[in-house]
C-alpha cells in the first residue's frame, strides 16, 4: 500500500470516530512537527507553540467529519495549513497585534471566504518551506525502513547533507563506487517517497 492510500485510510479512520485512539495517535505523531515548527517560525513562543499545536488538532478532531479527502484536489494540508494559521493568529489576536477573526470562523474551519490575518506577513512562505521539511523528514524515515543501513547512510552524507564523494568514501570507509552505487539504487526510491507524500498530503 503506497502513502496516497495508507494517508487516505487513516483520515477515513478519523472521519467515523473520534474514539480511534490509535488512529488519533497515528495522525497526531505524522503531523505535531509540522504545526510547532510553523507555530514557532511564525514568531510564538515554544510555551504558545505548543499550545497552538494541541488547539489545531482540537479543531482537527472537532470538524474532520465535515472534511472530503481528495488528494487530486490538493486539499488535506491546506485545510490543515488554514486550521493552524487560524490557531497561531488566535494568538496573536490575544495580544492585541491583531484584529478580531469573524465569530463564525472559529466554529467552522470549512466556512468559504474568509480572510484570516497574516500574522507574520509571509504565512505561505513558512507554511511551504517547513512543509518541504517535513515531506522530506517523512520520506527519510520511511526509506530507512526500507534501505540497508550502509546505502541508507551513504546516501544521507553524498545526497542530502552535500558531502563529496571523496568525504563519504572516508567516513564511512567505502570506495567511491559504492557511493556512486548507493546513489543511483537509493535516489529513485527516495523520490518516489516525496512523490507519494507530496501527493497525499497535499
Amino acid at each position: 500500500m503506497d502513502a496516497s492510500s495508507t494517508r487516505k485510510t487513516l483520515i477515513d479512520r478519523l472521519r467515523k470516530t473520534n474514539s480511534d485512539t490509535r488512529s488519533w495517535s497515528e495522525f497526531y505523531d505524522l503531523y505535531w512537527k509540522l504545526v510547532y515548527s510553523v507555530a514557532l517560525k511564525a514568531g510564538l513562543s515554544p510555551v504558545d507553540a505548543e499550545d497552538a499545536v494541541q488547539e489545531t488538532f482540537l479543531k482537527v478532531s472537532k470538524h474532520i467529519k465535515k472534511f472530503n479527502y481528495d488528494p487530486r484536489k490538493g486539499r488535506f494540508r491546506n485545510w490543515l495549513c488554514l486550521i493552524t494559521k487560524q490557531q497561531v493568529a488566535n494568538h496573536f489576536r490575544k495580544a492585541n497585534k491583531l484584529p478580531e477573526l469573524p465569530a463564525f470562523w472559529n466554529e467552522d474551519p470549512e466556512k468559504p471566504f474568509t480572510e484570516i490575518p497574516d500574522p507574520t506577513n509571509q504565512w505561505d512562505e513558512i507554511w511551504e518551506a517547513e512543509d518541504r521539511k517535513h515531506t522530506m523528514h517523512l520520506a527519510l524515515t520511511r526509506l530507512k525502513d526500507k534501505v540497508k543501513p550502509k546505502p541508507y547512510q551513504i546516501f544521507l552524507a553524498h545526497c542530502i547533507k552535500g558531502m563529496a564523494v571523496k568525504e563519504v568514501s572516508e567516513l564511512l570507509e567505502v570506495s567511491a563506487n559504492e557511493v556512486y552505487l548507493a546513489k543511483s539504487r537509493v535516489m529513485p526510491m527516495f523520490e518516489e517517497e516525496i512523490q507519494a507524500l507530496s501527493v497525499s498530503g497535499k
